[in-house]
């Protein structure tokens, strides 16, 4: 679960460009069984901790200014909660870890090198001097050089 928590903590910086790639590391995977792994841990994830979305009223804090002056008053609302959400990660995570992966943060790649990246090509190991291109339907892939 600490390493859900982290990796979304994480994603949150990649939102603003300057935090590094979160990739999955295995040297010398191939795209192709990169993809199938991670499908095959998403299903398995799937069938042990199923979409399971109830409804909750929760409190949010609401800022409301009147005259250039800020008020805070507080307001209970209907929220969508999937209860499996952090079950469903932490069952993938460890489907991928069974599987030989481990999570890396490396450096995104310049842009156009993923246009050099087949089904067939070969992860290297993360460093210091890999980088991640992303890929459509995969996600991060490691290659070699920046």
């Amino acid at each position: 679960m600490r390493k859900a928590v982290a990796l979304i903590g994480v994603a949150a910086l990649g939102l603003t460009g300057c935090a590094p790639v979160i990739v999955y590391d295995q040297p010398g995977v191939t795209v192709a069984q990169l993809a199938s792994d991670l499908e095959r841990c998403a299903l398995r994830a799937r069938s042990i901790a199923p979409r399971d979305v109830q409804r909750e009223r929760r409190t949010v804090e609401v800022i409301e200014y009147r005259y250039g002056v800020p008020r805070i008053t507080y307001d209970r609302q209907w929220v969508d909660v999937d209860i499996n959400a952090g079950l469903r990660e932490e069952s993938r995570l460890n489907c991928l870890e069974a599987a030989g992966y481990s999570l890396a943060q490396i450096p995104s790649c310049s842009t156009g090198r993923a246009g050099e990246i087949t089904p067939a090509t070969r992860q290297v190991a993360a460093s210091e001097t890999s980088c991640a291109a992303k890929i459509s339907g995969v996600g991060p892939v490691i290659l070699p050089g920046s």
